[in-house]
């Protein structure tokens, strides 16, 4: 009896131990607000003389003035079909050293502001012929979420050979956050027993990755991935669990295995999350239900958006105590990315690219971010470092009536975000 006494009386003090350890070190910094900023041109990313360069200069005050504190530029490449190991960077060879100039010129605009800038290169599928979204055969929508290249150690070696370049200027530039991937499930913890075929991922790669970028990053940028959080379900131990890619990594990480293969997944995907500086996390969850009634009162609206999200900060805190339990230590979070579109209910499908068909509801939007704010950003949650706005497209620009992600020039988002983030 006296064993199992102190036995629990070690656990409960270890585990006070290691939350309030944990607490005191996120207390001493203060949670950071970022915009994602994309472009669709080599050039794009400029401050130059040009018209391009007064946008960009313009749209990296007015971010400043809406309150971030940071920028996080996003690249592209393409992968092509969701089963092959080819990997293109969207900017042509012959274009890259242009691009890579210019982008450094904007990091120095950007940081003259005292803005930092965190780096975000992204993968998209596309079909053969840049097909995009891509459909095969009519039923496998390809995305990076579920790719199954039929050669696992080519697709890493292209991946990083794409990382890379950038990994090297983001050095160059300073970068304050590198992330290294996002939303890439199958590659990361695998799918699990909703996809037996690909039921386990290669977190050992990434943690090899991870290394080699650090070599070349420095000990200054922090390595971040973002993890989707989303409304899909995981399958296991028999159960569907919503939360999308990040239940199925807990699942991974805390479960007790005796397989030998599961086994040595779990210690390389322990691995590859005590790897990462910061862990992020990509947000797109329903707000609301579809069978609901929004009022066109704003403060009403706001009340009927606030549960839902507070439940999902509360899933999030549970599922980072129960790995930081089992792994013996604390991570902080990054809502990595999160946005909605200033659509009418915009926030029961926050992913919908296409939403920006519906109809302008700027409203929507901005109660949106206000359930967000209230419920992820307002409680000063420990773990909570930050958030990245989706998203500013820099290749025009944009009125009070885009539908788009953009929170320019829209004086409801300009007064949610003024309340929240000064």
């Amino acid at each position: 009896m006296k064993f199992v006494c102190s036995a629990i009386l070690r656990t409960f003090l270890i585990t006070i131990s290691v939350i309030f350890m944990s607490a005191l070190a996120f207390a001493q910094t203060k949670p950071v607000a970022g915009l994602h900023l994309m472009t669709y041109q080599s050039w794009g990313f400029t401050v130059d003389s040009s018209a391009q360069g007064e946008r960009v200069r313009s749209i990296l005050n007015s971010a400043k003035e809406l309150g971030f504190k940071s920028v996080i530029l996003n690249f592209r490449a393409h992968m092509i079909t969701g089963v092959s190991s080819d990997i293109r960077p969207v900017v042509p060879v012959k274009e890259q050293a242009m691009e890579e100039k210019l982008v450094l010129q904007t990091v120095a605009y950007a940081k003259s502001l005292g803005l930092s800038v965190s780096f975000r290169p992204i993968l998209l599928v596309v079909g053969p012929k840049g097909e995009f979204p891509y459909v095969e055969k009519k039923n496998i929508y390809w995305w990076h979420g579920n790719i199954q290249p039929k050669n696992p150690d080519a697709w890493f070696e292209s991946y990083y050979k794409y990382q890379e370049r950038y990994l090297k200027l983001a050095a160059k530039a300073g970068a304050e956050m590198y992330s290294i991937g996002a939303e890439m499930n199958s590659m990361t913890s695998g799918l699990g027993d909703r996809e037996p075929t690909w039921r386990l991922g290669y977190p050992g790669k990434w943690v090899e990755m991870i290394r080699k970028a650090r070599e070349i990053l420095g000990p200054e940028t922090k390595i971040t991935y973002g993890i989707n959080y989303t409304d899909q379900y995981v399958q296991v131990g028999g159960q569907k669990i919503v939360g999308g890619e990040i239940e199925q990594w807990k699942f991974y990480l805390t479960e007790n295995f005796e397989k030998p293969a599961n086994q040595k997944h779990q210690k390389d995907l322990q691995e590859l999350w005590n790897s990462l500086d910061v862990v992020g996390f990509d947000y797109y969850r329903a707000l609301a239900s579809s069978h609901e009634k929004f009022s066109t009162d704003y403060s009403t609206l706001l009340r009927q958006l606030e549960a839902r999200p507070q439940s999902h900060a509360s899933q999030l805190d549970t599922v980072l105590t129960e790995i930081a339990l089992t792994l013996g230590a604390e991570k902080p979070a990054y809502i990595q990315e999160v946005g909605y579109a200033s659509v009418e209910n915009c926030f029961l499908e926050p992913a919908a690219y296409e939403s920006s068909k519906g109809k302008l509801n700027l409203a929507h939007q901005s109660a949106a971010w206000e359930s967000f704010l209230k419920a992820f950003w307002e409680p000063q949650w420990p773990w909570m470092s930050g958030f990245g706005m989706w998203q500013v497209l820099v290749d025009e620009d944009t009125t009070e009536n885009d539908k788009g992600f953009t929170p320019l020039h829209k004086k409801s988002m300009r007064d949610v975000l003024k309340k929240y983030l000064n």
